[in-house]
């Protein structure tokens, strides 16, 4: 019993049960995700890069956009309006491994001992009980 006890704990909670791998599953998930917006903000950067790179009006868009100005220029900038490309835009979030929760196998076992014992103490009474009633 105690053995049966042990196995279904240690099935469940145990280092590599289903709790513990249900939990990396989800980081995995969540990990895939960040990757995939990570590649479209890498497609967005690219395409962004190759339009600056050989498109010169879209290039002093970008500058005047980041608040830069040809020379003999004079302009007034206002603090506080953004008004930058990409301001907003996402560029994925770094993620930190996490040991997955789980019942270390040491109490898994101390479990698993006090229920057999308490399974054996119940046995026992009951049998002292027929036992004593006669029966």
């Amino acid at each position: 019993m105690v053995f049966l006890v042990y196995s279904l704990f240690t099935a469940v909670l145990g280092q590599n049960g289903l709790y513990a791998r249900k939990h990396l599953e989800a980081e995995r998930l969540q990990l895939v995700e960040n990757l995939r917006a990570l590649e479209r903000s890498n497609v967005e950067f690219l395409r962004t890069k190759e339009s600056l790179m050989y498109d010169h009006d879209a290039l002093s868009v970008y500058a005047r956009q980041l608040g830069y100005g040809r020379q003999d220029e004079e302009f007034i900038r206002i603090m506080g309006l953004s008004v930058a490309i990409n301001a907003g835009m996402p560029v994925g979030q770094v993620q930190y491994a996490a040991t997955p929760v789980y019942v270390p196998d040491k109490t898994i076992k101390i479990i698993a001992l006090l229920f057999g014992l308490a399974i054996l103490i119940f046995f026992i009474t009951m049998d002292f009980l027929a036992y004593k009633t006669g029966d």
